[in-house]
């Protein structure tokens, strides 16, 4: 009996290790489906534009122009492509505003680069909204993203000080939390050993710590500009401490709806009403 603990005291941490380390790799370049969730696939009213970045590659970019003096930047979360982004586009049109949506690089389907929880996407966020800003010439420039797209909004405007506003739904607040939520909370397995071995396959495959990623230090920068933070309270994915979290580095001053009984980034779908109501009696505040 003694040598059978043994034996499982051995080969524990190797099958939890091995299952971690297929999640990493999975968790590197994830299925991408084309989801839109029941909203009307705008991909052939858009112009479909490519947008250099970094050493001469691109993003691709979906836009449509508005007739209003703003424009909106819309970034997708994790494992999604831009056509996750068309539920928000649907109603953000009605106002007149510009939108564009992207592919981040790690979505693409050529030449497709890991996903680096915003190390890399950051990049394409940032050669987005310059085009964007470019093409309009808009008076009020603002961002909006989801999960992944929400924390790489949140490090666009702590870099980028004319955006105006921020709606972030079910971001999380650094890279460690988002590893150790997503390997403990969504797939069940124990932090430790999971959360060190994907973090080491991460900096072997990327060339750059995950956890690097910082939305609570690029929050800090936003105490004079307003977020509208979303999160759902029964995320399965990320914790709603994240939003809290973003929230009080934010200076605590900006609007939260924490929605119940839904899980992650399905507010919309749940609630398409109050979501639309409330995404744009606060963008008509802040940006018009």
């Amino acid at each position: 009996m003694d040598s059978v603990f043994a034996m499982m005291s051995v080969t524990t941490p190797v099958v939890v290790g091995g299952a971690a380390g297929v999640a990493a790799f999975l968790g590197l370049y994830p299925p991408t489906p084309r989801d839109l969730g029941g909203a009307r696939d705008l991909d052939d009213q858009a112009e479909r534009v490519k947008i250099p970045v970094l050493e001469g590659d691109h993003v691709e970019g979906w836009f449509l122009p508005g007739s209003a003096p703003v424009a909106l930047l819309l970034l997708h979360g994790y494992g999604r492509t831009h056509h996750r982004m068309w539920r928000y586009a649907g109603f953000l049109g009605t106002s007149g505003y510009s939108l564009l949506a992207i592919d981040f690089r790690s979505s693409r389907r050529s030449r497709r680069l890991p996903t680096t929880l915003g190390v890399h996407e950051r990049h394409d966020a940032r050669a987005a909204y310059h085009w964007l800003r470019q093409r309009t010439g808009a008076a009020q420039l603002a961002v909006m993203g989801e999960s992944l797209g929400g924390t790489v909004a949140l490090l666009l405007a702590g870099e980028e000080r004319d955006v105006a506003a921020v709606v972030v739904d079910c971001p999380f607040a650094n890279g460690r939390l988002a590893v150790e939520d997503m390997l403990g909370r969504f797939l069940r397995l124990p932090r430790w050993p999971s959360a060190p071995m994907a973090r080491a396959l991460g900096i072997w495959a990327t060339g750059r710590d995950l956890y690097e990623v910082d939305a609570e230090r690029a929050a800090r920068r936003l105490h004079g500009r307003p977020i509208l933070f979303i999160h759902s309270a029964k995320d399965e994915r990320l914790t709603p401490h994240n939003t809290q979290r973003l929230w009080e580095a934010a200076g605590a001053k900006d609007p939260v709806w924490w929605v119940p009984g839904v899980g992650h980034n399905q507010a919309w779908r749940a609630h398409p009403d109050e979501y639309e109501r409330r995404v744009m009696e606060f963008l008509r505040k802040t940006v018009g």
